[in-house]
């Protein structure tokens, strides 16, 4: 298979006009979506289950083809199983005419994929797909989930056990359990277990995974390797290794670092994963906005929330990492 050439933002277009981009309602949803035929709704590369959970409702809803770029993370793999989504792994753009992007507005969250018409629906604040495309639905949700939610209650339809167990099981994902949930998150979770006759101990199932013992092991690696750097009355660790990334920036945290950094090395590319604890991120820290900006300052992209972000771009993990401490310091200063 010859590779899909990455084409740049830029040379996207769309039918309102180069660079104008349609906010839109998630009451008019319907009435978009329906202009289109043979649709793909993609997920971002190793899809979780707030990804799994919402393109599957859409594709329910409104008919078409559920994919995902390169890979399903295990708790993505698990819930696409339970309530049977078939998942297209690596869709060529061209196969469809219209792609809904979902859980993702970063181009680093879909790889090689250049869809040429079509839609962003996520629930990050990020802006690099959002140039070029037909029309899009962006608002600081805790999940793409709850979007989801109000686009089928706005257009009248009823979610199926199924249906309501995929979205459920996205917003307990994307919350930590609850953890980091605003009231909304709390509602749209009430109405799903009642839309879709679901126990909350069943739920729960879908995400109690072991560890593997790769992930295992290379977490208590990175956690041994972490160097900490106080600045006042905070901790910020960073480690460097060559898988899990988002898993040892968590362990870290867990451990009792205010902020973490995990980077590794992945061919030419290195990718950062970044975490923050609460007092941080209360504390004004913006994960999304560091990594955004070191993204740009090194021709790379980065994006996500306050307390959870990544980023992709060529670079030393050491040489990133230091930028990282720099930054963090500077915002919890």
């Amino acid at each position: 298979m010859t590779p899909r050439r990455c084409l740049p933002s830029a040379t996207y277009f769309n039918s309102h006009g180069f660079g104008l981009p349609m906010l839109i309602h998630e009451s008019e949803f319907a009435e978009h979506i329906r202009k289109y035929k043979n649709i793909l709704y993609l997920c971002h590369r190793n899809a979780d289950p707030d990804a799994i959970g919402s393109g599957f409702a859409l594709q329910q809803a409104f008919g078409g083809t559920l994919g995902a770029v390169e890979d399903l993370s295990r708790s993505g793999q698990a819930l696409a199983k339970v309530i049977g989504a078939v998942v297209s792994i690596n869709p060529e753009a061209e196969d469809y005419d219209f792609v809904v992007l979902v859980d993702a507005s970063v181009r680093l969250q879909i790889g090689n994929f250049s869809p040429k018409s079509y839609a962003v629906v996520d629930h990050h604040l990020d802006k690099g797909l959002l140039t070029g495309a037909e029309f899009y639905i962006q608002r600081p949700s805790n999940s793409a989930a709850e979007i989801v939610w109000a686009i089928l209650k706005e257009s009248g339809i009823k979610a199926d056990r199924n249906t309501a167990m995929g979205l459920l099981v996205g917003i307990i994902s994307d919350t930590g359990r609850f953890r980091r949930a605003k009231p909304e998150a709390l509602r749209d979770a009430a109405e799903l277990m009642e839309a879709g006759e679901l126990d909350y101990e069943e739920v729960l199932q879908v995400l109690s995974l072991p560890q593997g013992i790769s992930q295992k092991m290379a977490v208590l690696k990175a956690v041994t390797r972490a160097e900490i750097e106080r600045t006042g009355d905070w901790i910020i660790a960073t480690t460097e290794i060559n898988a899990y990334e988002g898993s040892a920036a968590m362990a870290l945290v867990d451990l009792g670092a205010d902020v973490a950094f995990a980077a590794g090395r992945h061919g030419e590319i290195t990718r950062v994963s970044a975490r923050a604890g609460r007092e941080a991120s209360r504390n004004g820290m913006n994960l999304a906005e560091i990594l955004r900006e070191l993204g740009e300052s090194h021709g790379g992209e980065g994006g996500g929330h306050r307390a959870a972000a990544a980023l992709e771009t060529r670079g030393e993990p050491k040489v990133l990492l230091d930028e990282c401490i720099k930054r963090a310091a500077a915002a919890l200063r």
